[in-house]
This record gives structure tokens, C-alpha cells and sequence, in this order.
């Protein structure tokens, strides 16, 4: 197998440009985007210990799938910390948040 040409390598490069992955966490993030961070790891926790799909999983908290997969990629900028609370609230409703 040989290594990619400059032209396909730019076309890959063109392509991936336009997507949006998974969001790390930043190493110096403050505790309030650990805390948006942690609630998205525990919903993709949850999917993926039931076995759920993104569309399943965006059935069982009444979201869009596209709100779903947004969560599951830690792209949270347009959801509320309460929102994401709430959403979290749907699938532990016993869950107590202790604020220090």
C-alpha cells in the first residue's frame, strides 16, 4: 500500500474541514465545562450501556436526533446547563446535584 497522493490528501483534507467530531475536554477547561463535559460522558454511558442508538436515546429524552448526537459529541455551546441537568434528570430521576 502506498501513501496517498498530495491531490487526495487536499481532497481529505477539504472534506474534514467541514466536519464537526467529538469535543475533548480542554486541559485547563473550569469547573463548569467538567461539569457539562461529565454530564454528556454519562448520557453516552447510559446509551451505550442499554444499548441504545442516537435515535433511540433522542426518543427516550424527547430531543432531535441532531440534538442527540450534538450531546454524544460534547457540542453543547446551544444547550443550557439546566437543559442538560434536566435531560440527565429523565434518566437517573433520583439524581441529587450538590453544589460546593
Amino acid at each position: 500500500m502506498s501513501f496517498p497522493s498530495e491531490a487526495t490528501l487536499a481532497k481529505m483534507r477539504k472534506k474534514l474541514a467541514k466536519m464537526e467530531g467529538f469535543l475533548a475536554l480542554d486541559q485547563d477547561a473550569d469547573e463548569l465545562s467538567r461539569f457539562r463535559f461529565s454530564i454528556c460522558q454519562n448520557l453516552l454511558k447510559y446509551a451505550k450501556k442499554h444499548d441504545l442508538s442516537t435515535t433511540e436515546m433522542a426518543e427516550v429524552l424527547g430531543i432531535t436526533k441532531a440534538d442527540m448526537s450534538r450531546i454524544f459529541n460534547h457540542r453543547v455551546e446551544r444547550f443550557t446547563t439546566d437543559r442538560l441537568v434536566r435531560l440527565y434528570a429523565i434518566i437517573k430521576p433520583h439524581y441529587k446535584l450538590k453544589v460546593s
